[in-house]
């Protein structure tokens, strides 16, 4: 939607400037671009309608992984997580200035611009992951894990050439003194984590082609299932997955 606002305004300077300086017009480029703010009008209908799809979600059946739908992936609309059918709280994504959000919609990789997010569980155990150095023009690629204001643990992107040339996608989460590596080969691929060496946990989405997500973590490490789907949301949002 943002992109389409600032189409039409660069649009519209450039068809001002052609009149003033060359005193041409012509209403069909007009009529073009006013085409842009009727399209972001009906982005808008659709995000608000997405933000009814994520808030709403209840799993159909379950299959004892945990679940969320991630339709928006702009807006700070809140977004339910559950493990099987039960509810586990509600996670959004945060922005610390109203500029972040429309810059972060503006771009091609919203999620990869201003992100930080906000889990709150229903038995009161928050979870917060804040961007650390967000204005880089790069976007933030690294994260502090807070827990109930208690800084606990970090998440950093791994953009090592090695990963690059094989279009792996990676981040490490260090929490209570374990560190969790999350890998994944692309869009559409299953996400896997592993702790040292071992497998613990993979997640995907549910079906090709639809915003349902899931995450199933081995159940030794059940206690920390929070932290590793908060980690497994941000991966995704990211790395638009």
């Amino acid at each position: 939607m943002g992109k389409l606002l600032l189409l039409f305004v660069v649009g519209f300077i450039g068809l001002s400037l052609r009149y003033l300086f060359l005193g041409k017009f012509e209403m069909d480029q007009l009529l073009l671009l006013m085409g842009f703010p009727v399209a972001a009008v009906l982005m808008l209908w659709l995000m608000k309608w997405q933000h009814k799809k994520d808030r709403a979600f209840q799993p159909e059946v379950d299959d004892g992984r945990m679940v969320t739908r991630l339709g928006d992936r702009v807006s700070a609309a809140p977004k339910r997580v559950f493990d099987g059918q039960k509810l586990l709280g509600e996670y959004k994504r945060v922005y610390h200035s109203r500029w972040k959000r429309v810059f972060a919609d503006i771009m091609d990789t919203p999620g990869k611009w201003f992100l930080n997010l906000a889990f709150s569980s229903e038995d009161g155990h928050d979870i917060v992951l804040k961007g650390k150095n967000e204005n880089s023009l790069r976007g933030a690629n690294e994260w502090l894990i807070f827990s109930n204001n208690d800084e606990v643990g970090s998440i950093k992107m791994d953009y090592s050439v090695k990963n690059v040339a094989k279009l792996k996608e990676s981040l490490y989460l260090n929490y209570h003194d374990h560190t969790y590596h999350y890998q994944s080969f692309g869009i559409g691929s299953k996400t896997v984590i592993h702790r040292d060496n071992p497998k613990i946990g993979e997640g995907k989405r549910a079906e090709v082609g639809n915003l349902i997500y899931e995450l199933d973590v081995d159940d030794t490490y059940k206690e920390e299932d929070d932290v590793l789907f908060m980690g497994f949301v941000l991966f995704n949002y990211h790395f638009s997955q």
